[in-house]
């Protein structure tokens, strides 16, 4: 099966800002405080699962220095794009990677992984292995910040089909949950203008409270805090989980 997002990934930002605006400039404001509220110092970041890069970029042009991995081809070629037309300084590294098996040449101060990153391990293996490489890709203290989908988001964005209207095309999901798993699957569909028709798929895993602090009380953090929200609403029923754990 073709990676997740290969399809989508030129139409990723515009899909985005059909729900409300870009995903990484809501987030933005909540990232920086906690990197800011953080002790020692964080000089050097690391955005896992960057997507199309625009918060890397952001990450950059408020002064720190940045490492972005992501594991699609598609989303890292729009990514370099991007920080190659800001040119922030420095400038970021980026990798394709696959955050169970992360490995950095240097131990970042902090990580960051936003959006649905995390629920994209879907493996019964995937989180506490995906926890444990960034537990070692973390300098003594360091801090880990990350978002998971609460049971609403799927409640309100993964029930029945869902059909978006871009500029250049018509983006459908289908969703399904898969038999005998946690999981389930958004099955896209993408219309373009010229009349090209192309496939992609999204799959996530929900996961419990309790889950994720069993996964990291495993891989050696502390939690520090729990922040839920709705990013597309200030007075909306929460979606999202922010996560602020430190490596212990």
């Amino acid at each position: 099966m073709a990676e997740s997002y290969d399809a989508l990934a030129r139409h990723f930002d515009a899909w985005q800002q059909a729900f409300g605006g870009s995903y990484d400039d809501l987030i933005l404001p909540r990232v920086l405080a906690a990197l800011a509220r953080h002790a020692p110092p964080v000089r050097l970041v690391a955005d896992l699962g960057f997507g199309t890069g625009d918060l890397v970029v952001a990450l950059a042009r408020a002064g720190y220095a940045v490492v972005g991995v992501d594991r699609s081809p598609a989303m890292l070629a729009i990514a370099r794009a991007k920080v190659a037309a800001a040119s922030p300084s420095p400038a970021p590294v980026l990798e394709q990677q696959d955050l169970r098996t992360l490995r950095l040449e240097e131990a970042v101060d902090a990580a960051v992984c936003v959006y649905t990153v995390m629920n994209q391990l879907t493996g019964d293996d995937d989180l506490p292995r995906a926890l444990a490489a960034v537990h070692a890709a973390l300098v003594p203290g360091g801090l880990f910040l990350f978002e998971v989908n609460l049971p609403e988001a799927y409640a309100r964005y993964w029930s029945g089909p869902e059909t978006v209207t871009l500029q250049d095309a018509v983006v459908t999901r289908e969703h399904r949950r898969i038999a005998g798993t946690p999981c389930l699957e958004a099955h896209v569909t993408i219309r373009q203008a010229d009349g090209a028709v192309t496939h992609d798929h999204i799959r996530q895993r929900p996961y419990l409270d309790g889950e994720v602090e069993a996964a990291l009380h495993t891989a050696g953090f502390a939690i520090t805090g729990v922040e839920r929200y709705d990013p597309f609403s200030d007075g909306g029923t929460p979606t999202k989980a922010l996560w602020s754990v430190v490596r212990s």
